[in-house]
């Protein structure tokens, strides 16, 4: 059951090609990040801008402890994702 979900979310997933102005705005939440005590890894934070580049304020993850921090983000489990 697990993997056909895994499957059902990832048909719904647009591929967005990372470019320069993502890219600063993950360096800014990063060095936000570390400046705050709060740092997570760059890759997190380049999710995170990429999301926000587009306006896409929830976040899908296993890992939201981490995206926690980044607080202009809603955050939801796969699981909860399904549920709703």
């Amino acid at each position: 059951m697990l993997i056909k979900s895994t499957f059902d979310l990832l048909s719904l997933v647009n591929i967005v090609p990372l470019d320069e102005k993502i890219a600063e705005e993950a360096g800014k939440i990063y060095s936000d990040l570390i400046d705050e005590g709060k740092e997570i890894e760059l890759n997190d934070c380049l999710i995170a801008a990429t999301s926000l580049s587009l306006n896409i304020k929830d976040i899908i993850t296993r890992d939201i402890g981490h995206f926690n921090r980044i607080e202009s983000l809603v955050k939801l489990s796969p699981e909860d994702w399904l549920e709703q």
